[in-house]
């Protein structure tokens, strides 16, 4: 989709778009810091976690939903910043 822009707004959209790459920069260095906890606490990495968690090989833990969606929300939030940067690049 081609949306037209005046050439006079193009500074404030980018601007815009580097303040929300650094708060979403930001939201994804807290999340793996969170998400490093929990592979730290069970010795697994993510991918090892998400394989047992889907596969049905861990037990009903509150810690085992909450890392699975803080790993969910960090892939939702780096899906967001890939396409924050696309638009800044664009101009």
């Amino acid at each position: 989709m081609e949306v037209a822009i005046s050439e006079d707004v193009i500074p404030v959209v980018k601007d815009s778009m580097n303040r929300e790459i650094v708060l979403l920069e930001s939201k994804i260095n807290l999340l793996e810091s969170e998400i490093k906890k929990f592979e730290d606490k069970y010795k697994l990495t993510s991918p090892e976690f998400e394989d047992k968690f889907d596969n049905g090989n861990l037990d009903d833990s509150q810690d085992f939903f909450e890392w699975w969606g803080l790993i969910r929300g960090l892939k939702t939030l780096k899906d967001k910043l890939i396409k924050a940067k696309s638009v800044v690049t664009y101009w």
